[in-house]
């Protein structure tokens, strides 16, 4: 795709990632429809387009204009954004959108590793501005969610980033996870949390979207054994309760590094039962068991298996 796409300089664009800024807004928006979607979907692009930095790589996103760091990764960086703007891209018919998509993966790839353990982008550019791990393997820092960025642009139309196929790329992000250790806690601050976010339920659940748009077999069965493995470390660590069942994580940067069990979707209990629900269905019904459609992650499965709510929509199907 040879679009060209204009970046505006000095752009006072609002926050862009995809938790609390016009990213998520424009996911939501392809993914709910009615009548103001269109519209909203195209002036949130819009504005990703124009808090777009040019890099050597291609585009680069901060969750903030003027931040120090990026966080390049799905929830608050570039992976984030791009995967917005190319389901924009493929909802609206906006080739600049798709481009812009294309142009951030090649960004990553560039301050990204690809070898032979997978593909993965830090945790945080430069490093030495927050105290994290390098590298993180989950939903929102990890190749986890921004493997959703690859099936996004496949949907795209965008069939190859920087030389390498889109659809491979995703492997690529899978494979990265695989050959990691989660759900194994090696050392503090390695993997010490279970919710969706930052941890086994959010990965596991990605391992689903993958198992159940892969058309090898034998791919597709290891990747449902992994996420298995997720749910058999959820089901170990769960604390029985007389009210039910809850999780608790830890923080090892706090004193005490324990901290009290949540209850939410992205850092609790409800999120971490969602996955063990999903997991259930597959193993009783089949790879092709029907998927709880989710403006996240839509695009990641067959569109013969989503549970689509009703009323207008914008988004396309997946191939």
């Amino acid at each position: 795709m040879n679009t060209t796409v204009e970046i505006v300089p000095g752009s006072a664009a609002p926050v862009t990632d995809l938790i609390q800024g016009s990213a998520g807004v424009v996911l939501a928006a392809v993914w709910a429809g009615g009548e103001h979607a269109q519209r909203i979907a195209t002036t949130g692009g819009m504005a990703l387009l124009h808090a777009a930095g040019q890099t050597e790589g291609g585009l680069d996103w901060a969750m903030v204009p003027g931040s120090p760091f990026r966080a390049p990764n799905y929830s608050r960086g570039t992976a984030g954004v791009a995967t917005a703007l190319a389901i924009a891209g493929a909802a609206l018919g906006r080739a600049d959108f798709a481009a812009a998509a294309g142009q951030g993966a090649q960004h990553l790839l560039a301050v990204g590793s690809l070898d032979h353990n997978g593909f993965i982008v830090p945790h945080t550019l430069p490093h030495s501005t927050r105290d994290v791990d390098p590298v993180t393997y989950n939903w929102c820092h990890g190749p986890a969610g921004t493997s959703q960025l690859f099936a996004a642009l496949a949907l795209a139309g965008v069939e190859v980033v920087a030389g390498y196929p889109a659809t491979w790329l995703r492997q690529r992000c899978l494979d990265a996870i695989l050959a990691s250790g989660v759900p194994r806690r090696i050392r503090p601050g390695f993997w010490d949390n279970d919710g969706r976010c930052c941890g086994t339920a959010g990965v596991g659940d990605v391992l689903l979207d993958a198992a159940q748009d892969c058309d090898d077999q034998a791919r597709a069965d290891r990747l449902l054994n992994d996420a298995r493995t997720m749910a058999d470390a959820l089901t170990e660590r769960a604390i029985g309760h007389q009210a039910g069942a809850y999780w608790r994580f830890t923080e090892h940067r706090r004193e005490p590094p324990l901290l009290p069990p949540g209850t939410s979707w992205m850092q609790g209990a409800a999120g971490i039962a969602a996955f063990l629900l999903r997991l259930a269905r597959v193993l009783e019904d089949g790879l092709s068991a029907p998927v709880v459609d989710r403006p996240d992650q839509w695009w990641a499965v067959p569109a013969r298996l989503r549970t689509v709510h009703t009323g207008p929509q914008v988004r396309p199907d997946p191939a």
